[in-house]
Order: C-alpha cells, then sequence, then structure tokens
C-alpha cells in the first residue's frame, strides 16, 4: 500500500476546496489544480458533469520554484486519491482535458497502471517516453507500488526535473512489480489539432502567463508547421502532414 509519509504529505496538501461529485460511474476521474488553474479545474468538472462521469479534482497550492515543480505534485494526488477511494479504479487526467464522448472502453485497457507511450526522436534514434496526461489506475497493490516509487523519485527531484521525466527514472531504477498497458491514442489526451476524429479524451493546452518560453515555442511550432505545409502543398499538391500521415491533417494547411 501507499506508504505513511506519502499519506501525510498527501493530507497536508488540500487546501480544503477541492472539487468532487459523484454519479456512480464504474471509474472515477481525479485530477488536481492550483489557485491559477481553479478556472480550467471548474469548466472541466462541468464537462464530466454533462457526461455524468465522477469526479474528485483536489486542490493544491502553488509550491515554490517553476511549472515543473506544480507537475510534480502528481503522484502525491494519487496516493491521496487512493487513500480516499480505495475501491476505485481511477482514470487521471490533466483539467486541460476534455471528454468528447463515452470513455467507458477505457475499462477495456490491461495493466495496474496503463499510459501513454509516445514516441520521441533523439538524433538517429527513437525512444519511447510515458505522459501522465491521462492515466488510469487499478485499485490494486501494483498501483500502489507505481505510486510510491513516482512520489519518492519526485521527492528528490532537482529544478526543471518535470513529473514525467521523474517516472522515467522511477520507473527505470523501480524493484517493485507492476504491470504497464498502453493506452489507446484516441483516450490519451491529444492535442486538438492532433487528435484523430474518433478521439474521446483530447487537450487544449491553457497558455499559461507564467510560461512565456512555453508559450513562445508552440506559436514557433505552429509557425513553421504551417510554413511547411505550404511549402510541400505547392510543389506536390499535399501538405507534409498528408503526405506523412500526420493526425489531424485532414483540411489543415
Amino acid at each position: 500500500m501507499v506508504d505513511t509519509k506519502a499519506r501525510d504529505e498527501a493530507n497536508s496538501a488540500s487546501t480544503g476546496s477541492d472539487i468532487r461529485q459523484s454519479f456512480g460511474s464504474e471509474f472515477l476521474v481525479v485530477g488536481f489544480f492550483t489557485p491559477n488553474y481553479e478556472a480550467a479545474a471548474r469548466a472541466f468538472a462541468n464537462n464530466l458533469v454533462e457526461h455524468r462521469i465522477s469526479h474528485h479534482l483536489y486542490a493544491r497550492p502553488l509550491l515554490d520554484g517553476d511549472w515543473y515543480s506544480q507537475t510534480r505534485q502528481k503522484p502525491t494526488v494519487l496516493a491521496q486519491a487512493r487513500l480516499d477511494h480505495p475501491a476505485e479504479t481511477l482514470v487521471f487526467m490533466d483539467v486541460d482535458c476534455r471528454v468528447r464522448g463515452d470513455i467507458g472502453a477505457i475499462l477495456q485497457t490491461r495493466g495496474d497502471v496503463v499510459m501513454r507511450t509516445k514516441g520521441t526522436s533523439m538524433g538517429s534514434r527513437q525512444a519511447l517516453k510515458p505522459t501522465t496526461r491521462v492515466l488510469l489506475l487499478r485499485p490494486n497493490i501494483g498501483s500502489d507500488a507505481f505510486i510510491a516509487g513516482w512520489e519518492a523519485a519526485c521527492r528528490r527531484a532537482g529544478k526543471g526535473n518535470s513529473a514525467e521525466y521523474m517516472l522515467i527514472q522511477a520507473m527505470s531504477d523501480s524493484p517493485e512489480t507492476y504491470s504497464v498497458g498502453t493506452l489507446p491514442i484516441r483516450f490519451a489526451g491529444l492535442e486538438l489539432h492532433d487528435a484523430p476524429p474518433d478521439a474521446v479524451i483530447v487537450h487544449d493546452s491553457i497558455r499559461d502567463p507564467t510560461r512565456p518560453a512555453w508559450a513562445l515555442r508552440r506559436g514557433l511550432q505552429r509557425y513553421f508547421r504551417g510554413l511547411r505545409n505550404t511549402a510541400y502543398r505547392m510543389a506536390t499538391g499535399k501538405t507534409y502532414d498528408e503526405l506523412y500521415k500526420k493526425r489531424g491533417a485532414s483540411g489543415r494547411s
């Protein structure tokens, strides 16, 4: 089970302003928000209410440090959720996710923990990177071991280390036994412009003014993607995204 230290830290983090509602669904959506994300959390809760999905969104303080310091609260929130809802299958989502339909089929996945693993380039090589935007956790000792290891890794994280970076460290060093399943793309919370048409969980990143470098990077990515697509269309009649089967390419310039 989740260790006592993780439990105490999780309890001490609560601000008493959680957003929660139960509809008796077969799983519980959990997430967390700091004060600057409260409006997003309430919009997400309204979205879940529309689909009659039970949820518990935890209010958490804004910690000292950078944005990465805030993301490292994820395993502590999950530790608390396991204590608050020990019999529930948990589906963690970032609060800037949106549900667009029935997500019950997410329960057909396998594994103590289910997540998306994203391909990423490393020079001439490819690597798989876990993403934590959407996670499914079964109510068992395997997911407890996963959470405890991740939480311990985040405690020793240095400046600039995200929750996902520390998850890689925790999984590679873990002495515990738990199974990890792969989350289908339609449940993975891809960005709206990348999500396939049948995606039922999508993500619309918040332009947080405390993260100007991130916003600038995203803007530049879109700008150069547009230039590349225009150049390929002029040369071949199709955009780069259409030629290389990028998700969401249909009708995009």
